[in-house]
This record gives C-alpha cells, sequence and structure tokens, in this order.
C-alpha cells in the first residue's frame, strides 16, 4: 500500500502538464503478434499500439507518452480479467476431476486456490517492480514513462501468459 501511495505521488509530481486526448486503438499490437513467427514471441508486441499513439502526437510529452502507455495497459487488463475468469473456470472443472482420483488425497491442492493466489502475488511483485522502475528514474522527467511502460509490459506478459495457459487446459 505505501508503494502505491510513493508511486502514485512520483508520477503525481512528474506530470506537468495534462496529458493531450489520446487517440488508441490495439490494432498495431494485434497486427505484430500475428506476424510472429517464433511460438511465445507475443510479448515482443506488447507496445505497439502505445507507440503509434504517441507518434500521432505532434511534440508527444512525457504525459501524452505515458497516456498511450496507459491506454495499452487498460487494454492488456481486459484481456487479463478475461482470461483470468476463463482460467477459474477451467480450473474449478479440473479440481472437480482430480477430486475424484485416488491420488487426490495425497496431493491436496486447488489450482483455483493456487491461480486466486498467483494473481494476487502476482499484483503485488508487480506494484513493486513497476515503483523500483520508476524511482530509478526519480528527479528526472521519465519517472512517469518508466512506471507507465513497466506495468503495460507486466499486464501485457501476464495475460499472455493466462492465455496460453487456456489453450493449454482447453486441448489436454
Amino acid at each position: 500500500m505505501k508503494r502505491s501511495l510513493i508511486l502514485a505521488a512520483a508520477l503525481a509530481l512528474a506530470t506537468p502538464v495534462a496529458a493531450q486526448e489520446v487517440q488508441f486503438s490495439p490494432d498495431a499490437t494485434l497486427e505484430c503478434m500475428e506476424k510472429q513467427r517464433l511460438p511465445g514471441a507475443d510479448d515482443t508486441c506488447i507496445g505497439e499500439s502505445a507507440r503509434v499513439c504517441f507518434q500521432r502526437i505532434k511534440n508527444a510529452s512525457n504525459s501524452d507518452i505515458a497516456a498511450c502507455m496507459g491506454k495499452e495497459s487498460e487494454y492488456w487488463k481486459g484481456r487479463l480479467d478475461a482470461a483470468f475468469d476463463r482460467m477459474m473456470e477451467l480450473a474449478e472443472v479440473a479440481d472437480a476431476e482430480f477430486a475424484e482420483n485416488a491420488k487426490s488425497k495425497d496431493i491436496p491442492f486447488q489450482l483455483t486456490t493456487d491461480l486466486e493466489e498467483m494473481r494476487e502475488k502476482w499484483g503485488n511483485w508487480r506494484e513493486i517492480r513497476c515503483a523500483v522502475e520508476a524511482m530509478m528514474r526519480r528527479g528526472t522527467p521519465y519517472t512517469m514513462t518508466a512506471a507507465a511502460s513497466c506495468t503495460m509490459k507486466r499486464m501485457g506478459e501476464e495475460a499472455l501468459f493466462l492465455e496460453s495457459a487456456i489453450t493449454y487446459m482447453e486441448t489436454k
């Protein structure tokens, strides 16, 4: 909680002017992902749409750049939340099926519980990680963009991880 307040204060202090209205679309990220030839390389596309967004803004300020990254973070958060919900549905079915297995008495863990714990700990880790990245640049104009970039990347990576987990669970 303290880190959240520290990061929020740092971002507020780093914002010299309000960002312009940004025009964001996830298309550039999605197009990049469609072109990927290597399995697991989709994470290299995280941030493509944010880059297109701030390149459209004449004389984009750090606030504008961070706002575009924030929009892409929101996009990834939507995918992350949807993937988590779907993964929980699959985990409930898998836990119920495993409970009927004789080995379940020896392995008392549940995927649903582990997913919930992972989400909580991942959220805390992401917050701390992005606070560190921002604070490494404190006192510079890049505090805000470092935090925004970190958040965007971590949200995208986690969304892609859960989406790949869903694919695995649905095909096993």
